[in-house]
């Protein structure tokens, strides 16, 4: 992506000052006034330190096709400080950023890896911290009575750690889907006498799933310790084998499919952390079972004035385990 340019009109350092730029910085450095590189009063070792930035632009192959893909993302930068350096150096971590931005990336892990590697040489750091959240948008052709496009995104994340000479990863995508309460289809079921209880069981043979509340959420999936860029293609297609994701533009056929669908395996939040955990498991069979899953998924709740929160932490050795049973 080619990035517009402006430069602003300012004053030149040496027509407001008695010195040169140059000379000016030369006599901080020698000096030993730079602030930054000054002993704190209080040497104490700061575990983290930097900035956050948004609407980093950040561009990828697509990890959904053919081309690049432009992404407008949120930078977390932090380093820790030793106790004997007063500060970090704030300005290069945004020339790193400004740099980057020029570039183009295999993948957000590929990113993430060289940002590490310029905040650890650009501010002397033995630990780094990075954290990296964008919208990845695409387009789904919707091919019905009527054919249309509908525009699509997904949430991509990465965080990635710098400690005792390593580097670990978390990769991660957020997306919306849809549940169907189980409750009340089960609830109905018993409500019915002998006579029409077989009714509802003529639905179900013909496989018109029973009447229900549903809720819109949004989950974020999680990979740690991947030895690889996590595979959004494939991400996507472990999640639609479990969860029906929300869809933008939505003809009328599709609409019924999607409710459909959702009515006809219906969830609890419960349900969605367990099933997506084995799903991403299963997708992951070359992968040591020391992966940890992380997922947490908030419920917007339709019938009641509030939302549900659920979250799971295992590894794929721990859902393989449940396999063999």
């Amino acid at each position: 992506m080619s990035l517009a340019v402006h430069q602003r009109r300012l004053p030149q350092f040496d027509e407001v000052f008695e010195r040169d730029a140059d000379s000016t910085i030369a006599s901080m450095n020698e000096s030993g006034r730079d602030v930054a590189n000054q002993s704190a009063a209080h040497p104490l070792a700061l575990k983290t330190m930097g900035v956050v930035r948004t609407a980093v632009p950040v561009t990828i192959r697509n990890p959904l096709g053919e081309g690049l893909a432009h992404l407008s993302c949120e930078v977390h930068m932090l380093v820790g400080l030793a106790a004997e350096k007063r500060g970090i150096h704030v300005s290069r971590m945004g020339d790193v950023v400004a740099r980057l931005a020029q570039e183009t990336f295999d993948t957000l892990h590929a990113y993430a890896l060289r940002l590490v590697e310029e905040l650890q040489v650009t501010q002397h750091a033995t630990s780094v911290q990075v954290k990296v959240t964008g919208s990845l948008p695409y387009l789904e052709g919707i091919d019905g009575v009527k054919s249309k496009k509908s525009l699509e995104a997904v949430g991509l994340s990465i965080e990635a750690q710098l400690a005792d000479g390593r580097v670990t990863t978390t990769q991660g995508m957020e997306f919306s889907h849809i549940t169907a309460c189980p409750c009340v289809q089960q609830t109905y079921r018993q409500s019915h006498e002998e006579a029409s209880h077989r009714f509802v069981h003529e639905l179900e043979v013909r496989k018109m799933p029973l009447m229900t509340h549903s809720q819109r959420c949004r989950t974020h999936v999680k990979l740690v310790g991947l030895t690889k860029a996590l595979d959004i293609r494939r991400l996507l297609e472990a999640v639609d084998k479990v969860a029906v994701r929300c869809q933008n533009t939505m003809p009328r056929e599709f609409e019924l499919l999607t409710v459909y669908l959702a009515h006809a395996r219906p969830q609890f939040l419960e349900d969605v952390l367990r099933d997506l955990s084995c799903s991403l498991t299963q997708m992951q069979p070359d992968q040591p079972g020391s992966i940890r899953i992380q997922i947490d998924s908030i419920s917007m709740e339709s019938i009641h004035d509030f939302d549900l929160h659920g979250s799971i932490d295992t590894t794929l050795a721990d859902v393989r385990a449940l396999s063999r049973r």
